[in-house]
């Protein structure tokens, strides 16, 4: 029997756009995990710098501590970006979220965007849609264990107030099905930005933060899946690029998956925030320019940042 799946599995190789390569460069892995992993300001501004010099069409950090909000984690940020922008004064780049965790009732997560908007040319913004348990470890009796992330609805819908005034592009990260479904129904409703992107997270053994394999959250690392979100997004009323991120399954990353994505005119993720392998270290730059090397070999030409920022609505 013939399956919504089977028009993506026999597509040919299509794309309207140069595919666009962004380089996510850090986010809670540690040196444990990657001794290249940058942690500090200065080697965050490193990597944003070599990255950005070697054709990456975004690049998105983190700041030192993931537990800082508002004022606070506006302040971290601008030890890193004020040294990036004093060298690259045009580059894109994004920030991440804050832990929910430290929030108070009437703050919404991303206050520090909209101060970075203000003074560090920060133009995108993650917009989290739905509730995730991140399994990182398993205890003596083999218990999963782990944090809860995510905003509640009250809190999303002031973000995207806030982008919206700002008219700040908002990336769309889907964790699982659902989230997707959430923020279709924004979508649907003209309630999003120009510029905005769907980014699907395929989350492999290694989830988003563990050093062993474990039973995470989310969607498999597979051409099934990714074909599974594309028939998904055919209902959106509006026709935002998509790009794939592969988050704890180093081994994937330079296989076919990546590959297919690239023919079927999306677009990629790819840095430390999201790899992990026991078996390999590499460096940011590398995994970028393995993606370019991918891209190249399909066939497809790499957007330039010109291009990038046209299709994130920067003018």
């Amino acid at each position: 029997m013939a399956t919504a799946l089977d028009k993506y599995a026999d597509m040919k190789p299509t794309w309207d756009h140069p595919v666009v390569i962004e380089s996510h460069i850090n986010g809670v892995r540690s040196k444990e995990m990657n001794p290249n992993t940058p942690i500090t300001h200065e080697e965050i501004a490193e990597d944003a710098i070599r990255c950005w010099e070697a054709g990456a069409g975004a690049i998105h950090a983190h700041n030192t501590s993931f537990d800082l909000i508002g004022p606070d984690a506006h302040k971290d940020y601008k030890r890193t970006w004020d040294r990036v922008l004093e060298k690259h004064p045009d580059i894109t780049w994004y920030p991440t979220t804050c832990s929910p965790l430290r929030l108070l009732p009437h703050e919404h997560g991303l206050e520090h965007v909209a101060l970075l908007n203000e003074d560090t040319n920060a133009r995108i913004a993650c917009v989290d849609t739905g509730l995730t348990l991140f399994a990182t470890d398993v205890d003596e009796e083999g218990f999963l264990s782990g944090p809860e992330f995510g905003f509640n609805y009250q809190r999303i819908g002031d973000q995207m107030r806030m982008l919206r005034e700002r008219d700040v592009a908002m990336v769309f990260g889907v964790y699982e099905p659902g989230h997707l479904r959430h923020a279709m129904h924004y979508v649907n409703r003209g309630i999003t930005t120009p510029g905005s992107m769907w980014d699907f997270y395929l989350i492999g053994d290694y989830g988003l933060t563990a050093m062993e394999p474990i039973a995470t959250n989310g969607m498999k690392p597979s051409l099934e899946s990714l074909y599974y979100y594309l028939t998904m997004i055919e209902e959106a009323q509006v026709k935002y690029p998509w790009y794939i991120s592969i988050w704890g399954q180093g081994a994937f990353d330079d296989t076919e998956l990546l590959r297919r994505a690239i023919e079927l005119g999306g677009h990629i993720k790819t840095g430390l925030e999201l790899f992990y392998d026991p078996a390999r270290n590499p460096t940011n730059l590398e995994l970028l320019q393995q993606a370019q090397e991918l891209a190249r070999e399909v066939g497809r030409p790499i957007a330039t940042q010109d291009e990038a920022r046209a299709l994130y609505n920067i003018t």
